[in-house]
């Protein structure tokens, strides 16, 4: 075997195992909070501004859970870039 050989056989090895290492990383379950849907609660014969209440706050809490599923998902990106470096 010659060094050049050598050296290749240890290049294989390394990416082989890098390979391994980044196959074996599992992503966290995804939050049952951010699977949720969200129905604005409106009955039929409500009120148009008791209906649109409903339906803002329904909004809100809907939008808020997609802010705080974009963070979860932000930081376990950010937590799978820096261990890849």
């Amino acid at each position: 075997m010659t060094a050049c050989e050598t050296g290749d056989a240890r290049l294989r090895l390394a990416a082989t195992r890098t390979g391994e290492t980044e196959a074996s990383r599992n992503l966290p379950n995804y939050p049952d909070d951010c699977r949720k849907r969200e129905r604005s609660g409106v009955r039929e014969g409500e009120p148009l501004d008791t209906a649109l209440i409903r339906t803002d706050n329904a909004l809100d809490r809907a939008n808020a859970r997609v802010r705080r599923c974009a963070r979860w998902y932000d930081g376990i990106r950010t937590g799978f870039e820096r261990g890849a470096n």
